[in-house]
This record gives structure tokens, C-alpha cells and sequence, in this order.
């Protein structure tokens, strides 16, 4: 599916809640929140394979240590730190063209 043509459904689904009422539109700080969160994800996700040798005990050539040292914990929180530091510093740029995507064509031009 492309892009335009999912935004052309969101735009269209309704904005009702389960029980009847009138769920508000979100505004541009929530999209751009919501944005940065997603590309902080995928960065995550890029970064994972690249901590996970350094935090194993493997890396350069060194010999896995056969009991658990708590490398998965850390190696997890080292990565959550640093996509996160990346895309608040501005990322891939991908949250940008997140929030122009979900927003309103009316307000795209002041995010351009």
C-alpha cells in the first residue's frame, strides 16, 4: 500500500470511540511525540545488531562467557539510550516525514 493511499483511509476513518463519543484530532506536538517515538523504534531496531556482539562477550575475537552476565540487560539499555538520544538529537529524519504524513493537508505547509 503507498503511503498517500494510507493516509487518504486515516483521513477517512471515523473518529468515534467504542462507546459513541467523538475521539478529539490529535494536534501537531502529538503527532511529531508520536513520530519521534516510531522513528526511535526503528533506529532501535538498526542499532540492535550492531550492540549485541560488543554486550555477549564475543566481540573482537574474545570468547563467550559461559554463564549469563547480564549482557542482554545491559546491551537492552544501551540501545533504548541511544536511539533515543539519536532521534531527539534529529534523528534519520524519518519522524519529519511521519508527522507531514499524518497531519492534515491544511497544515502541512507550516511543517514544510
Amino acid at each position: 500500500m503507498e503511503i498517500s493511499s494510507a493516509h487518504s483511509l486515516s483521513a477517512s476513518a471515523p473518529t468515534t470511540r467504542p462507546d459513541g463519543s467523538a475521539s478529539p484530532k490529535p494536534t501537531q506536538a502529538e503527532l511529531a511525540k508520536v513520530a519521534q517515538q516510531f522513528e526511535a523504534i526503528m533506529v532501535r531496531q538498526l542499532i540492535a545488531p550492531a550492540i549485541e556482539p560488543m554486550m555477549s562477550g564475543s566481540s573482537l575475537g574474545g570468547e563467550k562467557s559461559g554463564g549469563d552476565s547480564g549482557g542482554g540487560v545491559y546491551g537492552y539499555m544501551l540501545t533504548d539510550v541511544l536511539s533515543t538520544s539519536i532521534t531527539q538529537g534529529g534523528g534519520l529524519g524519518l519522524a519529519a516525514v511521519i508527522t507531514r504524513q499524518l497531519s492534515p493537508r491544511a497544515e502541512r505547509k507550516d511543517l514544510t
